[in-house]
């Protein structure tokens, strides 16, 4: 799978930082990413006494993204690279009535075009451009207040909806992720599965919705794409077919088939279909849930899982370093090398996320320097848990930076981690029990956690069954939760 994040904004509409530092940030931990410009909001309220800063906010962000969008076409245009990084180019159209889409286009020429509703902005789209999608975002908003309306919804040019972004997740009332922004609850009429049940086809996407600049934020959303190469034809030709892995951040590959019809597909029904899941995650699978529905309604049904034990034995683990904590709003720069020894480093997976950019800063901090079979180094810069100063609690307010290592161990297999003058030279046999950290300063300063040492038969997922239907038509997905709280969403298969 490719990963990467198609919603994020910058300050070409309103937000910060330039096109420029957010697709140079973007490089360093994804492999495909679109810059989106804030463009339309046909019904905006216009009540100067209660939205006068909602009124500037918006009409100031749609009149700077048509100027710079040329601009931002261009610099898209520059940073596609096939086989390395993909961009694509996108815009946002906000509506109270029918909820908020995205534009996107397979080509660096997408017009910016506007309509009263979702259906007229398709057939504008279509009369002045060979290909786009209309993707909804942030959907489970009450209905009429951006939320999104089911019965306007056409899956011939929405083929993705997104069910995650730092809104929450809007899979449906049972998902983690509760909706907490100025926009009000999530409610059941405009969540994903809704619009399951009401007989729509799409897969799932996430994405971070980030204003600042930061593409992919980890745990603000991350989509993976099943493609064969990365080039933004096989890129748009998987999203379209609805190859896709919706996820918190965490790069969990789930691959579930239907009578061997995989994510995003059709299956002919029968009275007994096999059915086959395959998980392979960053942290022990806590839960694994299967969402089966149709027109009559919906079920979540709990698979079967493994026990987390503590017993070490030669093989696959994964591991993850993390750094930041500190008081208050304190920054922390980290230069971080792991080597593996008697092993080998399979991979690394980057868990950044913005490290809060000084004004006018275009540097990237965060950043994998070297890599190979036995080490790996990187840099990056972290922020303190802004309610940790008084001991206080926020939801997804840290700003740790991590990578997880992929690890083949033997007998003697050991991690040795250096960051500074803080050192850890320790056996896998040991960590498999328990997690180790140490501050930099003493009490109250940052700080580097090496995480508890994970086996694949914790990271890993395997389930079949034999699928007996208990409808004629309908859908099942696979959702998956880490015992780190990321969560991965796999695109339906429906049968019929």
């Amino acid at each position: 799978m490719y990963w990467g994040d198609l919603h994020a904004h910058c300050a070409v509409s309103y937000g910060t930082g330039t096109p420029q530092r957010a697709l140079a940030n973007a490089r360093t931990h994804l492999d495909f990413c679109s810059i989106t410009g804030h463009a339309f909001w046909p019904d905006m309220p216009m009540d100067l006494r209660e939205q006068n800063a909602i009124i500037g906010m918006h009409l100031g962000g749609f009149a700077k993204l048509q100027h710079y969008w040329p601009e931002l076409l261009h610099l898209l245009q520059d940073a596609d690279e096939p086989g390395r990084f993909v961009t694509l180019p996108s815009y946002e159209w906000h509506s109270m009535q029918y909820g908020d889409y995205n534009c996107y286009a397979p080509t660096f020429d997408l017009p910016l075009l506007d309509g009263p509703d979702p259906s007229t902005l398709a057939r504008r789209l279509e009369e002045a451009t060979p290909a786009f999608m209309l993707l909804p975002h942030h959907g489970g908003y009450v209905r009429g207040q951006r939320g999104t309306n089911w019965e306007a919804f056409d899956d011939r040019v929405s083929p993705l909806v997104e069910v995650y972004s730092n809104h929450g997740s809007c899979e449906g009332d049972d998902a983690p992720g509760e909706y907490h922004h100025s926009m009000g609850p999530r409610v059941g009429e405009s969540t994903v599965r809704s619009g399951l049940v009401a007989g729509h086809r799409f897969g799932f996407y996430a994405g971070t919705d980030t204003h600042d600049g930061y593409p992919g934020h980890y745990g603000h959303g991350r989509v993976g794409v099943d493609a064969p190469t990365l080039d933004r034809q096989h890129l748009w030709e998987a999203l379209q077919a609805r190859r896709t892995v919706a996820t918190t951040g965490a790069r969990i590959v789930a691959e579930v088939a239907l009578a061997d019809v995989p994510i995003g597909g059709v299956a002919g029904r029968a009275d007994a279909m096999p059915l086959r899941l395959r998980v392979a995650g960053t942290a022990p699978i806590d839960k694994v849930d299967l969402i089966e529905g149709g027109e009559d309604g919906w079920r979540v049904r709990r698979l079967p899982g493994k026990p987390i034990a503590s017993d070490f034995a030669p093989g696959r683990y994964k591991v993850k370093v993390e750094t930041g904590w500190g008081r208050g709003r304190q920054r922390s720069d980290w230069h971080v090398r792991a080597e593996v020894q008697e092993g080998r480093l399979l991979g690394v997976e980057p868990c950044f996320r913005y490290g809060g950019a000084a004004t006018g800063e275009e540097a990237v901090t965060e950043r994998i320097e070297d890599q190979d079979e036995a080490q790996v180094a990187w840099r990056c810069r972290a922020m303190a848990n802004p309610a940790g100063a008084m001991g206080g609690t926020h939801f997804d307010a840290g700003g740790t930076q991590a990578v997880v290592l992929d690890c083949d161990v033997g007998p003697q297999g050991r991690l040795r981690v250096t960051a500074g003058e803080v050192a850890f030279d320790l056996p896998f046999a040991d960590l498999v029990r328990g997690s180790v950290g140490a501050q930099v300063r003493g009490f109250g300063s940052p700080a580097l956690k090496v995480h508890r040492a994970v086996p694949e038969r914790e990271f890993a997922f395997a389930y079949d069954e034999t699928y007996h239907p208990s409808r004629e038509a309908g859908f099942v997905y696979a959702r998956v939760t880490q015992s780190d709280g990321q969560i991965a969403w796999a695109s339906p298969i429906w049968y019929a």
